[in-house]
């Protein structure tokens, strides 16, 4: 019942929230998988719900947080294909941005490279390597929860390293060398090298003793420089 010092907007607002709120699910895509439920072959709406979690009110799991510290933009999207659907994933690039992040929030896994700023087998000792973040870690990480750690830099000793400085502290630290695509088309590759062709202009001078090989017989041709035949062409060939 309205009352005469009741405001009229307030109680209208009242009224509709008190209503039971008719929803309605919209199928999108078929024959997928239900992000929710993980069922195969489903029709899900845009949020990635089957009917039945739609239905029963079914909330997606919270995904674990990563944080992924690399400063290589191939390596980069590629582990952004690998681990989004797993993770969720942060990106930090160079060592002061993934320190603000392990100090803004929890995480539960941390992925990191050692050599940053574009350098190779970069001075543990160096303040903008990988080797920077292990050493505060350790030094206030007691007062956060520890995130397992991955050391995924392909500097096997600097990776050992850090391994055994997180280690000694508690930390789950483990070595997981991550290869991109372009790695591994580069390490698998065969380098074919095709014969080399050799335009012969070798021409006969006199007889004698080869100045390379030293062979010396009654038919051994020489040309000006004194090299017989053999000596020349693969001279040719290894200059070619």
């Amino acid at each position: 019942m309205l009352q005469p010092n009741d405001n009229l907007d307030e109680k209208v607002k009242e009224f509709f929230e008190l209503q039971p709120q008719k929803r309605t699910w919209v199928g999108w895509r078929s024959f997928v998988k239900c992000e929710i439920c993980l069922e195969d072959n489903v029709t899900i709406d845009k949020l990635g719900r089957c009917e039945d979690c739609f239905k029963e009110n079914r909330q997606r799991k919270p995904l674990p947080r990563m944080l992924f510290l690399d400063d290589r933009t191939k390596r980069i999207e590629a582990a952004r294909k690998q681990y989004t659907q797993q993770y969720d994933v942060t990106f930090v690039h160079n060592t002061k941005e993934c320190l603000r992040y392990l100090c803004r929030q929890q995480w539960d896994i941390l992925s990191l490279d050692h050599d940053l700023n574009g350098d190779d087998f970069q001075d543990p000792s160096d303040t903008s390597s990988g080797m920077e973040v292990v050493r505060h870690m350790i030094g206030w990480m007691d007062q956060y929860s520890k995130p397992e750690v991955w050391v995924h830099s392909s500097n096997l000793f600097a990776a050992t390293h850090m391994l055994g400085l997180l280690k000694q502290e508690g930390f789950k630290a483990y070595y997981r060398k991550f290869v991109y695509e372009d790695e591994k088309t580069f390490s698998n590759a065969k380098i074919s090298r095709e014969p080399v062709v050799v335009e012969d202009k070798w021409d006969f001078h006199h007889f004698g003793l080869c100045n390379s090989c030293n062979k010396f017989e009654i038919d051994t041709l020489l040309n000006k420089k004194g090299q017989c035949h053999e000596c020349y062409k693969r001279e040719m060939i290894q200059c070619a």
